[in-house]
């Protein structure tokens, strides 16, 4: 049982302070760089809302450059846009990134440049380094725009651009480019277009890993980011199968490299063409072993699927009211993401200690009998349930905590009836 010194979290989410301070220079800065007309202005919540209902439909043929129509970029802009800066500057400050000076960061997707500018307010450490940006996304217009925002709001919070070399690129998935990243990232983008085909899911994971592999150094790493829903979850839990199977090993969120016990729809790479035989530079890399088996929930055609939770009351209140005009009032961010990197083919993995072991918390808290609280967890173990007293301990979603010691009956360990989940205590 861990002490009350260690019951502290060694990660936990929190939105960066630089992120908030950006979010309430924004309206003044897109006011200047993409000004709305009376009429415009008048429209705005309704066209975040068609927006919104276009982007979170699953119709197969939604227009592939939604954000060059002047209504839907400055309704993405002024919603979509700052939304997601929250979520993602609330866990990028404590991404194990591995960026040097002249690092190469490719960003798929990029958008009005929303993950590029969420780096530079989430860490500050970032801000001196020599970096090459190349913002890929297929439409031209919502790049220009983004690099505008991104240097006022630059200029705005630090006084300076910092020395990154920002290259706008007009690019779809899947094409080469000349270029290999350090750091490959994806945010809210596969989720438009990945589930469109009608490949088995496990195929389309190692079909898409393999190209995500390809525009990576040897010692790449690849950031994925996705709203939080059951389908994006489950294309979390495939990619990181997909992306382990070449050898790229999953570091964050999951606390351990085995088997993902909260996989969503997603059951195994297994079909034709998902493992030796695709080809490739991806595939000449080394793969590891079947990763190992885990506790998971009870059975069910949809297991619980891998997401955080955060809340809103930092949030600015322009962005609030605009989002309550929208008839978008939100109460939580949900988002699912995974960070996993290619190792060093000289440097053995060491296998970690059990004193190192860890747990990350996921699901909200929920009552339980006898005065306590519940959070689903995720541990090198398999699917788990946290108790504890919240009058004594507070834990949040997203926390990695030292890993308890589970109760055991028996010599087994103890499982929650309902769940399946191994039960541990603090």
């Amino acid at each position: 049982m861990p002490t009350r010194e260690n019951l502290m979290p060694l990660e936990t989410f929190s939105i960066a302070p630089d992120c908030l301070r950006a979010l309430d220079m924004l309206p003044g800065v897109l006011d200047e760089i993409i000004p709305l007309s009376r009429s415009h202005r008048l429209g705005l919540g309704r066209n975040i809302r068609s927006l919104w209902e276009d982007l979170t439909s699953e119709r197969e043929h939604r227009a592939s450059e939604y954000l060059s129509a002047p209504a839907y970029y400055s309704a993405y802009l002024r919603y979509f846009f700052p939304w997601n800066l929250l979520r993602l500057s609330s866990f990028l400050p404590t991404l194990a990134l591995r960026l040097d000076d002249e690092a190469t960061i490719v960003d798929l997707g990029s958008g009005p440049l929303t993950l590029p500018l969420a780096l530079y307010l989430s860490r500050p450490e970032l801000r001196t380094k020599k970096l090459t940006f190349f913002c890929t996304d297929r439409t031209e217009k919502i790049l220009k725009v983004g690099l505008m925002v991104f240097e006022s709001l630059c200029l705005r919070s630090g006084g300076a651009l910092p020395p990154w070399t920002m290259i706008l690129r007009r690019h779809q998935f899947g094409i080469p480019l000349a270029e290999k990243a350090d750091l490959l990232t994806a945010a809210n983008v596969f989720n438009e277009f990945f589930w469109k085909s009608k490949v088995p899911l496990g195929m389309r994971a190692s079909l898409t890993a393999r190209q995500l592999l390809g525009y990576l150094k040897d010692s790449g790493s690849v950031l994925l980011v996705e709203p939080g829903d059951p389908r994006s979850g489950s294309f979390i839990s495939a990619m990181r199968a997909g992306l382990s199977s070449f050898g790229a090993m999953p570091l964050s969120p999951c606390p351990h490299a085995n088997s993902c016990p909260m996989p969503g729809i997603f059951r195994s790479l297994e079909g034709p063409g998902s493992d030796a035989g695709l080809g490739g530079e991806a595939s000449m890399r080394s793969k590891p072993k079947s990763p190992q088996a885990v506790v998971m929930p009870k059975h069910r055609d949809k297991y619980p699927w891998c997401h955080f939770t955060i809340g809103v009351d930092t949030a600015p209140d322009w962005l609030k009211a605009l989002s309550a005009e929208a008839g978008l009032a939100k109460e939580k961010l949900v988002f699912s993401f995974l960070l996993s990197a290619i190792p060093d083919p000289h440097a053995a993995l060491a296998k970690p200690k059990e004193g190192c072991a860890t747990l990350r918390v996921l699901s909200e808290g929920f009552p339980l009998p006898g005065g306590l609280a519940g959070r689903y967890s995720c541990s090198q173990k398999g699917y788990a349930l946290l108790r504890y007293f919240p009058m004594r301990s507070s834990f949040s979603s997203g926390d990695l905590l030292p890993l308890p010691q589970a109760k055991a009956a028996q010599g087994k360990e103890e499982r929650d009836e309902k769940s399946g989940a191994i039960l541990l205590s603090y």
